[in-house]
């Protein structure tokens, strides 16, 4: 997977990409920001919980998040997971 490429093709249509790294286990949640926002699995397990439904991500396959929507992010694997945040700059 071509990290750099994946990110300027976000930032051509006007998006910010950051990098994360989620610990074993570990999680965040967010009560959802103004404008839709995405993830990309780069590496490890990850589970996004959002509109009552929880979603298992496969590496390299995006998910969008839409705007006010609250959700959360969680690694159930062994591995540190690498993911790609990807959202609008007014986020």
């Amino acid at each position: 997977m071509d990290l750099e490429k994946i990110k300027k093709n976000w930032e051509k249509k006007g998006l910010l990409c950051e990098y994360y790294e989620l610990n074993p286990q570990d999680y965040w949640s967010d009560h959802g920001h103004k404008t839709d926002e995405y993830f990309i699995l780069l590496e490890g397990e990850m589970e996004v919980s959002c509109q009552d439904k929880v979603f298992n991500l496969d590496i390299g396959k995006e998910i969008m998040i839409p705007a006010k929507e609250p959700h959360i992010v969680k690694n159930n694997g062994s591995k540190v997971s690498k993911v790609l945040w990807i959202h609008y700059p007014n986020y």
